[in-house]
């Protein structure tokens, strides 16, 4: 019987002892196969080396092994060497590795090695031998010829980095590079790739890459850029496994003239050790040793010419964009980001090589303001010592782009140290300035810091406050700081507990119209930083309004957005709808342009990033928030399935995972900065969409950082709108009942502070108090609110216990609904203690149109792109006016100067009534 070896030797078993082999013809039958390199000289041949004709080079057919062998002997130990294989005494048609490159081998510990050709595949292979070890047609070489299982075999795989301009290329991170292509050894089947001639010591990131492109390409780390670095003699050795899918690197010491070629030095790198290259032989399909694409266009291709119309191999969209698109074809665009999987959550593997999108200085799209985003980012987090907050630690939470390589420098009010954290008391009463400084030059100034202790004190007043936990707050929508502290003295006089701001975050702003409106209403709560530069107005006016109400004694909430940052396709990219290929530009923010932040998403993108190469993807540099740090990108279509509620993507708003510790120290931080500049508590938008968990463990941050204990006067609230998923989100095994509670007291410890974290509630008819667990000294309560102005809005029915005053509410009606709210609200069992926190809201009317603020910043007159369609330009309306009545006029509504609403505020709070007289504003009936 016979049996296959293998598709080139059969063994034929005759008897028990006798055994006959067969190869199928030799391709290189009657041919002349010689072995040439740099080994010859050097092994007890002393041949020629590199030389086509050399006979002490003649590699012979082994009829054993089916394949062609040289032993070479008496090479000195653990040296590398070189070796093609030659024809007939000519370098026309020779065989060399990858690419027809030159292969290496290592001398080993013995200084025996054989040399392996395999005529049939045309591969070139080693394997050292222990001395007088010996191959025969009888019988195998003492020690196996290794085998190698490679998953990757024949396609093509590049090292690509930031080393490659020192290379010789044109750019960085190219993937079709030529002097980066990787050779399989076979002995240990590992690619390989040496990289000799860069800067030495120093740090250096790569991946791996296939068939000429960046698709499927390995890096580390989920598939972040590997790192590198060089030794003394700027040469290393890149390793690839492609059967685990590893990458790493050996630094190599070479010494070009010590007598030794070692690895790292070529005979083109260093001729005294390693000999003369072989001749290229223009038009063997090789593109070898000095040839190029001028000497020898056959083998190397015709040289790139930017302008000629063809975008070549070594051009991009970088180095010649008039021949190179940028950008995919048709109308596609890039899907990326979304969800792989049903019960997949977290970001795409990978996805954060995308980050550090931000362009250079001096690069297209770059202003003053975006700093040096481009690889350093970062933010101040401050952490009370005590309950007392009388001393803080400051520390500077950086992240850059060359973290192993680039050393930080922290500066505090102008003072360096090497330590990111300082320690500050009370006794110092500045506002601090902090900057770091990279090893690299980069630097990044970080926003203000402001000390609690700063703040300016809270004025006492008269009557049932219980310390900031009970009392009426005028909600301000769409009011400008400027505005709202010009009102304190009336909010004091009037007896409120405080005042609640809209987001005072860096928000999204348009110079196109949205729905025939120029920055409509809601993308004040489309974060695209952390910064307090909010379009109402700048840090600074956010702290002067703050203190000038704390000393009135009017405590001051703020508006905080932690679900989402900014909807996907509102951002600094070129976008365009893969239905019918309609194109929008960049949008801007609302900070003063010094201090504007760049930001990014995918959606809707279809153009590489000219910084990563890599496709957009979702990264806010200004609140140090990148690609991990989102959810995969999934459709919220679902209101009664609490995973997708919880980590859907809210109408296209690119969705946070607040599942994870970094986005919730970095939310955490963001509270405590508003706390420190002198709030005292916030609404928690969209709460609903983030899962109580991850409110909770963002609170025992919030806590710790605040010196273990919330602020006496301290707390939120959480906009938890119910409809047809109210039991789903109240009767969850976790949710927002009894289960969220006891998230609560293990994570904050004490039931005064669990009181601190309340929920809303409208205490509609068709919402009967939600959840009848929830404490009601944990709820607050409201009849309009600003959700409610919306046109078509229906998260919530008032049905005959509520309207909203800007949709055609009668004064007299939305009055009484008012006086109710304090007087007898629905369902109150103790009016003294039930629902201990109401909201008044103020705001417009909508005359002009229906999602503009009469800010200014929503006039036509601001429009610089489509802007026929704005149709609805709201003009500039002053929203403090001081003799202002409520109920009066077309602009903003005042209703939080009604008297009657006043006085029914001012009993429930065991006040006096007051007159109109008393208020300034006597002359309103």
């Amino acid at each position: 019987m016979m049996l296959w070896l293998s598709p080139l030797c059969i063994v034929v078993f005759i008897s028990l002892n006798s055994i006959i082999y067969a190869c199928d013809k030799d391709p290189n039958e009657g041919a002349s196969v010689v072995a040439a390199g740099s080994f010859l000289a050097a092994s007890s041949d002393q041949g020629v080396n590199w030389s086509p004709t050399e006979t002490k080079g003649q590699m012979k057919f082994n009829q054993g092994t089916c394949r062609y062998e040289k032993i070479v002997q008496g090479l000195p130990v653990n040296t590398n060497y070189e070796w093609k294989v030659a024809f007939n005494g000519n370098w026309g048609g020779d065989k060399g590795c990858v690419g027809g490159t030159n292969c290496q081998f290592n001398s080993g510990s013995s200084g025996v090695v054989l040399l392996i050709y395999n005529s049939y595949s045309g591969q070139l292979t080693t394997s050292p031998l222990t001395s007088g070890e010996t191959t025969t047609p009888g019988a195998s070489t003492s020690t196996a010829v290794p085998t190698c299982s490679n998953p990757l075999n024949g396609r093509i795989v590049r090292a690509a980095g930031d080393f490659q301009i020192e290379l010789g290329s044109s750019a960085l991170w190219l993937a079709t590079e030529a002097n980066t292509l990787m050779t399989l050894d076979s002995a240990s089947c590992l690619y390989l790739l040496v990289l000799s001639g860069l800067t030495p010591n120093k740090a250096y990131e790569w991946k791996v890459t296939f068939d000429n492109s960046w698709a499927g390409s390995i890096g580390c780390n989920n598939g972040g850029n590997c790192k590198f670095s060089t030794g003394a003699a700027g040469t290393v050795e890149l390793v690839f496994n492609p059967n685990t899918k590893a990458l790493s690197f050996r630094p190599l010491t070479t010494v070009c003239g010590n007598g030794e070629c070692e690895l790292g030095e070529t005979c083109r790198t260093c001729l005294t050790d390693c000999g003369v290259c072989p001749p290229a032989v223009c038009g063997d399909g090789k593109c070898e040793d000095a040839e190029t694409c001028d000497s020898c266009s056959s083998d190397c291709g015709n040289c790139p010419v930017c302008g000629d119309g063809t975008c070549q191999p070594n051009e991009t969209y970088q180095t010649c964009p008039g021949d190179c698109p940028n950008e995919l074809p048709g109308c596609g665009v890039f899907r990326e980001e979304s969800c792989e999987g049903g019960s997949q959550f977290h970001a795409n593997a990978g996805v954060e090589a995308k980050r550090w999108q931000t362009p250079k200085p001096g690069t297209k799209d770059y202003q003053s303001s975006y700093q040096d985003y481009h690889t350093l980012v970062g933010y101040a987090d401050i952490i009370y010592t005590g309950s007392d907050r009388s001393a803080a630690d400051v520390c500077l939470e950086t992240k850059h782009r060359y973290a192993s390589t680039v050393t930080l420098t922290y500066y505090f009010d102008n003072t360096a140290q090497s330590n990111k954290c300082k320690r500050f008391t009370s006794g110092y009463t500045d506002i601090l300035k902090a900057v770091v400084v990279g090893s690299d030059g980069s630097t990044l100034e970080l926003p203000d810091i402001d000390f609690v202790w700063n703040a300016r004190p809270i004025a006492s007043r008269s009557g049932d406050y219980r310390n900031g936990q009970k009392g009426g707050v005028a909600e301000m929508f769409g009011w400008p700081h400027k505005d709202v502290k010009e009102e304190c003295e009336f909010l004091a006089k009037a007896g409120y507990l405080g005042v609640k701001l809209f987001p005072v975050h860096e928000q999204l702003m348009s110079t196109q119209p949205f729905e025939d409106a120029m920055n409509p209403w809601y993308f004040m709560y489309q974060p695209v930083s952390y910064k307090l530069d909010g379009r109402m107005g700048t840090r600074e006016e956010l702290r002067e309004l703050i203190n000038t109400c704390r000393g009135y004694g009017v405590r001051v909430y703020i508006d905080a957005v932690l679900n989402h940052f900014t909807g996907a396709g509102n951002d600094m990219n070129q976008h365009r709808n893969p239905n019918g290929c309609v194109k929008w530009g960049n949008k801007t923010s609302s900070a003063p342009v010094e201090r504007q932040s760049p930001f990014y998403t995918h959606a809707y993108t279809y153009q590489y990033n000219p910084n990563t190469g890599k496709a957009p993807s979702n990264e806010f540099p200004g609140a140090t928030i990148g690609p991990e740090d989102f959810h995969c990108d999934r459709v919220l279509g679902s209101w009664s399935d609490l995973f997708i509620m919880n980590n859907g993507w809210l109408v296209g708003l690119s969705d946070l995972d607040t599942s994870k510790d970094n986005v919730r120290e970095r939310q955490a931080a963001y509270l405590v900065d508003m706390l420190s500049i002198g709030a005292s508590g916030f609404r928690i938008d969209a709460a609903k969409h983030m899962s109580p968990e991850d409110i909770s463990a963002i609170m025992k941050k919030v806590q710790k950082k605040m010196g273990g204990k919330l602020p006496d006067d301290f707390f939120v609230w959480l906009e938890v709108l119910t409809g047809g998923e109210a039991g789903v989100i109240w009767q969850g095994p976790s949710w927002y009942g009894t289960m969220f509670e006891n998230i609560l007291k293990n994570d904050l410890g004490s039931d005064s502070e669990v009181n601190k974290i309340k929920m809303w509630d409208g205490l509609y008819p068709k919402e009967p108090f939600n959840n009848p667990t929830v404490s009601r000294h944990r709820v607050v309560i409201q009849n309009d609110d600003h959700d409610q102005q919306n046109p078509g809005s229906s998260s919530r029915d008032m049905a005959g216990a509520g309207c909203v005053l800007v949709k055609n509410c009668p004064a007299s009606d939305h009055r009484n609904f008012e006086i109710r709210l304090f007087a007898n609200p629905n369902g109150a069992q103790n009016n003294d203690n039930d629902w201990p926190i109401r909201f008044i809201l103020s705001s417009y009317y909508h005359t002009h149109g229906v999602l503009g603020i009469p800010d200014g910043k929503s006039l036509c007159d601001l429009c610089t792109v489509t802007c026929a369609s704005c149709r609805n330009s709201v003009p500039y309306i002053k929203a403090h006016e001081p003799m202002a009545c409520a109920y009066a006029g077309s602009g903003y509504t005042h209703t939080h100067r009604d008297i009657a609403v006043i006085n029914a505020m001012r009993s429930w709070m065991h006040l006096a009534p007051v007159s109109g007289a008393s208020l300034g504003i006597g002359h309103c009936g």
